[in-house]
């Protein structure tokens, strides 16, 4: 993942917070490791060609960034 890649999200909720800061304590990893991993997670649970497309979507912006952003 890409540094400096970063998004705000208001949780909308104290205990889902808590919840995330908890996670994070009991893996012993960052918050931020937490999140990805269930964003991967819920988008990978994703089915049909809204999945087809975002594995698109991240292979050409992978293939974006290893050339630059020029055509191959």
């Amino acid at each position: 993942m890409a540094k400096g890649t970063r998004i705000t999200v208001d949780l909308g909720s104290k205990e889902l917070l808590k919840a995330v800061k908890l996670a994070s304590v009991e893996q012993g990893k960052p918050i931020r490791e937490i999140i990805i991993e269930a964003l991967e997670h819920w988008l990978g649970g994703k089915k049909g060609s809204g999945q087809q497309d975002y594995l698109a979507m991240m292979k050409a912006l992978d293939e974006y960034r290893k050339t630059g952003g020029k055509g191959s």
